[in-house]
């Protein structure tokens, strides 16, 4: 028993000291990401169905959900119902039996689902983020999952901080930066994601290079890439379709 409290108590000291948290009378923007693939061709019914659910229990509010579609990446043809942005006080009175909603879903929605994937939580960063109205706008985006080598977090703090005023700077390119609240044995710690509207678009965006340059001078930007890959094990990317 006192091994087990010993082990807990490292856990929490860990998860505390690796993302900080942020003020009690600021609650945390936390979402949920639930990945879900729709039985074959019956894909353009399943978003219509998702979207009708959506729209009767999750509209704008504590409670709003959306739906995103991967395109490539491991996950490709899968879809991802993001609940969110949420608080975790919504996460405990979130829809469930009551007013019809889980006989809807039954109904409506599970019928036309393969396979129930992954569901994970990921907090907004504000600190280190930038263009959420852009994101919203968007047609599509890119979401790195990122392993980060052990006590670096707050190396990929510092990087982070830079980048986000680049593309404060540059002004058209969300910029959203995720911790992951869980240990999960895919090891992702953090998660980035990048709008864009086109893949022409995204075929010839050379990054916030520029405005990282003008801000923090010439060579300014190697530098920040020689650091991420000192910093980071590994990371995983994937593209998604914003389904409105």
């Amino acid at each position: 028993m006192k091994r087990s409290l010993f082990l807990a108590g490292i856990v929490l000291l860990l998860v505390g000291n690796v993302f900080p948290q942020q003020a009690a009378d600021k609650p945390v923007v936390v979402f949920e990401n639930l990945y879900l693939l729709p039985k074959r061709g019956m894909e353009d019914k399943f978003e219509a169905a998702i979207k009708a659910h959506n729209q009767k229990f999750h509209p704008d509010g504590p409670y709003k959900a959306v739906l995103r579609k991967v395109e490539y990446g491991e996950k490709a043809g899968w879809y991802v119902w993001v609940f969110g942005p949420a608080t975790y006080s919504a996460l405990d009175t979130r829809p469930d039996k009551e007013n019809g909603h889980a006989d809807d879903w039954s109904k409506t929605v599970d019928p036309l689902i393969e396979t129930y994937g992954n569901s994970t939580l990921w907090e907004l960063n504000e600190d280190l983020s930038f263009g959420r109205e852009i994101m919203k706008n968007s047609n599509y985006y890119e979401a790195w999952i990122v392993d980060l080598k052990r006590d670096q977090y707050y190396r990929f703090k510092t990087l982070t901080e830079k980048l986000k005023k680049a593309y404060e700077s540059a002004g058209k390119t969300a910029f959203l930066v995720y911790n992951n609240p869980l240990h999960t044995g895919d090891n992702a710690d953090v998660a980035i994601l990048w709008s864009f509207n086109s893949y022409d678009e995204w075929s010839k965006d050379p990054g916030a290079k520029d405005s990282y340059e003008k801000l923090y001078g010439a060579g300014s930007w190697q530098n920040m890439v020689n650091e991420w890959m000192d910093i980071t094990v590994d990371y995983k990317s994937e593209i998604r379709k914003i389904i409105k």
